[in-house]
């Protein structure tokens, strides 16, 4: 299993959420499986989540990048890349909006509540997992542009054709 390429940190530079990390690791790791390893191909994937933080490996400086995000120059234009870490934290924030208010037990699936909340209705929470997605959709295409733009410093992207992300909407309840 890779190492997680974001924390629960991470996601509250984007976003202001109130959560622990070990409740936003399973759905971090869903993201990276489902969402970035399609993006990338599973050669460019499993290259990058082993080599990615190793300070001592030659690739260490271009996964960083690929990473955090970094400028590059097409056409004689600079461009801004924001880094997997941004499709990643709204990838994982889609699964955590839907997902967190579940809790599967020894007893069944429960719903907790408290005394001084209640639950999100169904239609804002699929407006937020919408919102969320369609941000991450967004980041997802510049990810894909930047490796279409540096195959050099990124062989093994031109190595395999990317996987298809089967997205073909942002219909997730039914109705």
């Amino acid at each position: 299993m890779p190492s997680l390429l974001i924390t629960i940190d991470d996601i509250k530079q984007f976003r202001a959420v109130s959560l622990d990390q070990k409740r936003a690791e399973p759905y971090i790791l869903e993201a990276m499986e489902n969402d970035l390893r399609p993006v990338l191909n599973d050669a460019l994937y499993r290259d990058f989540t082993q080599k990615v933080f190793s300070g001592l490996d030659p690739d260490y400086a271009k996964y960083q990048n690929l990473l955090n995000g970094t400028t590059y120059t097409v056409n004689g234009n600079t461009l801004n890349y924001p880094g997997v870490k941004a499709m990643l934290v709204y990838y994982s924030l889609s699964r955590i909006v839907l997902n967190n208010q579940i809790n599967v037990t020894s007893y069944g699936v429960v719903q907790k509540t408290l005394d001084q909340s209640q639950p999100v209705e169904a239609g804002m929470l699929k407006m937020m997992v919408t919102e969320l997605r369609s941000i991450a959709i967004s980041y997802q295409n510049r990810v894909a542009d930047f490796l279409e733009n540096n195959k050099s410093t990124y062989p093994l992207y031109g190595a395999m054709e990317p996987s298809t992300n089967n997205i073909t909407g942002l219909k997730f309840f039914a109705g």
